[in-house]
């Protein structure tokens, strides 16, 4: 746990905490109870980071997508072994309306970043212009 710890610059607590709430299923352990984390469990924790880190988003929001995520591959499980063309549809139907709900969420969060980008950028501007009229006044 240690190397994964140092690796992805998480706590052992978080990783737990992670595991308690259903983020981390099927932790393997050892014989003594420790737990042992795979390359695809560490793959799978530092998705749930990059989540949280580049999209802000909340435990519960990073849960829903990791289950929108498993059920793709399902999805994309039974396509594979899927030979009827109405069931393929389907299966492709289905995907897609997954997927455009994982990108709907993403846009929304960028509309509210954007939002608050833009409300940072004028009060940005409104700081310079003070600056600039303060300078003016000082001049005369």
């Amino acid at each position: 746990m240690e190397e994964v710890t140092e690796r992805l610059g998480i706590t052992s607590r978080t990783l737990h905490y992670y595991e308690e709430i259903g983020l981390l299923p099927d932790v393997a352990r050892t014989e003594g109870g420790h737990r042992i984390y795979d390359e695809a469990m560490v793959e799978r924790i530092a998705h749930i980071l990059r989540l949280k880190q580049v999209l802000g988003a909340s435990l519960q929001e990073i849960r829903d997508i990791l289950q929108a995520e498993e059920e793709l591959d399902r999805i994309r499980a039974s396509y594979r072994g899927e030979s009827r063309l109405e069931e393929r549809d389907r299966l492709l139907d289905e995907a897609a309306e997954r997927l455009q709900s994982i990108i709907a969420h993403i846009d929304e969060k960028m509309a509210k970043l954007d939002a608050m980008r833009q409300s940072f950028g004028a009060r940005l501007e409104r700081a310079h212009r003070l600056k600039q009229e303060q300078r003016e006044a000082a001049d005369r």
